[in-house]
């Protein structure tokens, strides 16, 4: 079932021939279909997304015509075909037809579909007329030759819904007791003109076919890309650029017209024996400046050596985004804060030094303070990363700590993180007590005060457990340490320095 939000709460969408046969109506309060069909199965309505992946399958059906729409209207659910003059490449309507619906069953989509000489009447027998099963069809729904010919007869007992007319033009007609097409079709086309307008009459005659309606084709937006082959191969590197230049132009110029930005490039350098050089450009930002693409192409460039004579370059824009809005400077003389600024600074770096090189650290959902810290490299997007275990916190204070501990108060984690924690020797009064000695680098240091036990603990089902009691601890030579005890055998560790 899918819900939506409604004036007064979750309202139901759309459900399931199952849910429908338990009582759930579209419209209908989601505590009420939930009070009737207990553990429904819930979905968020997306109209947009849905929208989305109309068109994506409208891309996919031009392998069954050159002309394939989507049906009017602000969230559309039917494609149109046009299949006109194409019987004769697929054997015959039913063939083509049946390999629609092969197609869209292989990929789990249940589907309505209907052939009809107009779009109306394919339209109309594909939502309302369950009664059209042709078995040599293979279909769900289909229409019969003699509908097809005759599309007048077969759709006048259909509801007047199926005309695609207005919801309320709809029920004014069934309260006047109009209920079928065929008692439209009786009526003068004057009084119906002057008391419904014009809309109804046209959508009665694009259906039985007395006005054509024009289908508009879906088209996916054209590649990001341009490319540009050689009278002769060059291994001159300032022809290269020179050509580069003039590709980069043409492509900020596609990006600047869909108002996107590319965020990755990968340029293509082929020589004549078919050998290629690809350069990989990530970018910090989406950008469509020619300017700033072609300077980070150039950087890269700078670092590869043209082995052969290059023949073909091509530039493609793997990866975009939506351009940002930025203000400018009232004042220019100002030092600025545009954060456009390090961006370019990102880009350039990643250029000349290499993406892996420029990094930014990303924190994780881990229990470990070595695995906290993720660094990827800026250019690149922020990967979500798994669930890890959690851990379990426990803390106490003993009675009076050194005014130095003060500062460890407000620093949960240190300054210095050490990757891998080191090994040291530490003396307890207790066996399972706080520390109060410890050996660093050969000397002994006596702690002044403590904090903790910070207990960490990682879930058995994360892998090797792990179980540490941290302390943070300040000894009379003015060291603040992270340090920890390994529960599982009672040897302690330094994990970090504080500041």
């Amino acid at each position: 079932m899918l819900a939506a939000d409604g004036p007064r709460g979750g309202r139901v969408a759309a459900c399931s021939a199952a849910a429908a046969a338990q009582g759930v109506r579209p419209d209908m309060p989601l505590a009420e279909a939930k009070s009737l069909v207990p553990g429904l199965a819930i979905e968020r309505y997306d109209p947009q997304q849905d929208c989305q992946a109309l068109r994506k399958l409208a891309e996919e059906c031009e392998q069954f015509s050159p002309c394939v729409a989507l049906e009017e209207g602000v969230a559309p659910e039917s494609l149109l075909l046009d299949i006109s003059n194409l019987a004769h490449l697929m054997g015959s309507d039913a063939e083509l037809a049946a390999r629609v619906d092969a197609f869209f069953t292989a990929r789990g989509w249940r589907v309505r579909i209907a052939v009809a000489e107009t779009v109306g009447g394919a339209w109309a027998v594909a939502h309302f007329g369950k009664e059209f099963r042709i078995a040599d069809f293979g279909l769900r729904i289909g229409v019969s030759q003699s509908a097809i010919r005759n599309p007048q007869s077969a759709i006048s007992h259909l509801p007047i819904e199926a005309l695609r007319i207005a919801e309320d033009t709809a029920a004014l007609l069934r309260q006047l007791g109009i209920e079928t097409v065929g008692q439209l079709l009786a009526l003068p086309r004057e009084g119906l003109a002057s008391r419904f307008g014009d809309q109804l009459l046209l959508r009665l005659d694009q259906m039985t076919g007395a006005v054509a309606e024009v289908l508009v084709p879906h088209r996916a937006p054209a590649a990001l890309a341009v490319g540009c082959t050689l009278e002769y191969p060059t291994a001159d590197r300032a022809l290269v650029t020179y050509v580069l230049a003039g590709l980069v132009e043409q492509l900020a110029g596609q990006l600047a017209a869909r108002d996107q930005g590319a965020v990755l490039l990968m340029c293509v350098l082929r020589s004549a024996d078919g050998r290629s050089l690809p350069l990989r450009i990530g970018l910090f930002e989406p950008s469509a400046s020619a300017r700033q693409l072609m300077e980070l192409i150039g950087l890269h460039l700078e670092t590869v050596v043209l082995a052969d004579e290059v023949l073909h370059v091509e530039i493609r824009a793997a990866a975009v985004g939506r351009l940002g809005q930025r203000q400018g400077e009232l004042f220019a003389d100002r030092w600025p804060s545009d954060p456009h600024q390090l961006a370019v600074l990102v880009n350039r770096l990643s250029s000349r030094l290499g993406n892996e090189q420029v990094v930014r650290p990303e924190l994780r959902p881990g229990a470990l303070p070595e695995r906290a810290v993720r660094w990827t490299p800026m250019t690149e997007k922020s990967r979500v990363m798994g669930r890890e275990s959690r851990a379990r916190k426990s803390s106490a204070r003993t009675p009076a700590l050194d005014s130095r501990l003060s500062t460890l108060d407000s620093a949960p984690r240190p300054l210095l993180l050490y990757p891998e924690p080191r090994a040291i020797d530490v003396v307890c009064v207790a066996p399972d007590g706080p520390p109060q000695l410890v050996w660093l680098e050969g000397r002994r240091e006596r702690i002044a005060g403590h904090a903790g036990p910070e207990r960490i603990e990682t879930l058995w089902w994360a892998g090797e457990s792990v179980r540490r009691d941290y302390y943070r601890v300040a000894t009379e030579s003015g060291s603040h340490l992270w340090i920890f005890r390994r529960l599982t055998d009672g040897h302690w560790f330094l994990h970090g320095v504080f500041a």
